[in-house]
């Protein structure tokens, strides 16, 4: 049986995290280098640096009574509190369209990364975050996994009074995912800055606003 838990983002997952991005085969070789800046910036002082980590981990359960917990195929286990991080190249451009439910696929070993989330407070302003990254292993795309990630970030958001979230992301067909899995999830476009990232690469500005 596998369970999919969500904890701080911890050392020991630095490079499981930059392999899992890398494994997306979306983001370029620059973009990974600002992935490992974060991670580093964020686990330097992870209380003091202005950012939130969380981290997707599935974990293979050995029953050994009754009251071991269960959990049906496909089944969300509930959301644990938060985390703490920084900012990236296409900043929310995330791999997988985790937008499904359903089964998770067995991981290699007794416990494996799934996906994490970076977010922090904007700076300059009041009440306005920026998730940053989202991403989650291609074994696990399509499952749920994204949608945990972020439910748990706009959750910690609000609870530091956080009223207004904004995700930059790129206009590239192959980021047609990403953006349609924060429109689902109640993100609205609000604008676009023709060739931001290169000739052809529009930057897309999507927000949600948590309260009215």
């Amino acid at each position: 049986m596998l369970t999919l838990t969500l904890r701080e983002l911890r050392a020991g997952d630095r490079e499981s995290a930059v392999q899992l991005a890398s494994e997306t085969g979306v983001f370029r070789p620059a973009e990974l280098d600002v992935l490992a800046e974060v991670l580093d910036e964020y686990l330097r002082s992870p209380e003091q640096g202005g950012y939130y980590a969380l981290v997707a981990e599935l974990a293979e359960w050995h029953l050994a009574s009754a009251e071991a917990p269960t959990q049906e195929a496909g089944e969300e286990l509930a959301l644990p509190p938060v985390i703490r991080p920084q900012s990236s190249p296409r900043l929310a451009s995330f791999s997988p369209t985790a937008a499904g439910t359903g089964a998770i696929s067995p991981p290699s070993s007794n416990v494996a990364l799934a996906g994490f989330v970076i977010f922090g407070p904007t700076p300059l302003t009041l009440h306005t975050w920026d998730v940053y990254w989202i991403v989650v292993g291609k074994s696990y795309q399509r499952q749920g996994v994204g949608r945990r990630l972020l439910e748990a970030a706009e959750a910690r958001i609000a609870a530091q009074r956080g009223e207004v979230i904004r995700v930059e992301t790129s206009s590239l067909s192959s980021y047609a995912p990403t953006r349609r899995f924060y429109e689902k999830h109640g993100y609205r476009l609000a604008g676009t800055i023709p060739h931001f990232y290169a000739r052809g690469d529009d930057l897309c500005i999507y927000y949600k606003c948590l309260y009215g």
